[in-house]
């Protein structure tokens, strides 16, 4: 049973957790349906408020481990690397004692640098190190089975999903890699361009097409400077109406004004931007 549940404002929109037997599997970042295998897991000492971690990993290749290590050393590892789970992949957590941090907002900057799910493990007692271990391996072993069952139960769309969105970064790496070669002048023309090929492909409702321009136009966006405002005129490049297209044509000849430090034909043409702005929300 999965279940959103309370939260401070800062995690509001991260936090959610889902149960899997014995163990509730709070994330602070990631999702509880399809975890990536790999976590940040921190507890909260309950005497002095102190935050403690451990990292916990989810093999795709299964660990013998009686291969690598003397027959009582192996027996004493085999519970930290999975052995008890019998066919699901092995895991453990390392160090399997979570080690003290500095801080929540170190292990979150260091979860989403790393993208790694951020696994919230409640209270523990650092001095008790049975117990701290003890419930350390409850939640990896939890952790690992959900992980198996959303391998096991993904649909073939969201590997067809994960797919397109390893081809979307790539293309609009081999974009931004073309356009870097080019002069602020040249971006602006394949970026009016772009422009047309939008309108064009929201008018055929082709959605391959569209996508495509506006990684292009996205990449450009990261070269040209904020205030030529290359976000608002993609949004106004794809409604398909007279507004839309006159506030594109304007939107773009004040990114060649600006180019060309006309500044008092931008302050006209940001006149009428905003009168036609203005007129079309009202």
């Amino acid at each position: 049973m999965c279940a959103i549940i309370a939260i401070d404002p800062l995690t509001l929109n991260r936090l959610r957790a889902c149960h899997n037997g014995g163990v509730t599997l709070t994330f602070d970042i990631g999702d509880p349906h399809s975890p990536r295998g790999h976590a940040l897991l921190y507890f909260r000492d309950t005497a002095s408020g102190s935050l403690y971690a451990t990292y916990v990993l989810s093999l795709p290749v299964r660990i013998d481990i009686s291969k690598y290590l003397p027959p009582m050393v192996s027996a004493q590892f085999e519970g930290m690397m999975g052995g008890a789970q019998g066919e699901t992949l092995a895991v453990f957590a390392a160090p399997p004692m979570p080690e003290e941090i500095e801080g929540a907002g170190t292990i979150e900057r260091l979860a989403r640098l790393r993208q790694d799910d951020l696994l919230n493990g409640g209270e523990i007692d650092p001095a008790n190190t049975e117990a701290a271990m003890r419930t350390v391996g409850d939640i990896v072993h939890e952790y690992a089975e959900a992980y198996h069952a959303y391998l096991e139960n993904a649909p073939a769309v969201a590997i067809a999903e994960a797919d397109r969105e390893q081809d979307a970064v790539a293309s609009s790496d081999v974009h931004r890699v073309l356009f870097e070669l080019l002069s602020d002048r040249d971006r602006l023309a394949e970026l009016s361009k772009l422009v047309g090929t939008l309108r064009f492909a929201a008018e055929q409702h082709d959605a391959a097409l569209r996508a495509e321009t506006e990684m292009a136009m996205a990449a450009l966006e990261t070269l040209l400077p904020d205030h030529y405002w290359v976000g608002r005129l993609r949004t106004a490049a794809a409604e398909l109406t007279d507004d839309g297209d006159m506030l594109s044509r304007l939107l773009i000849e004040r990114c060649y004004k600006l180019l060309e430090e006309d500044f008092d034909a931008v302050r006209t043409l940001e006149e009428r931007i905003t009168e036609l702005s203005a007129g079309r929300s009202s």
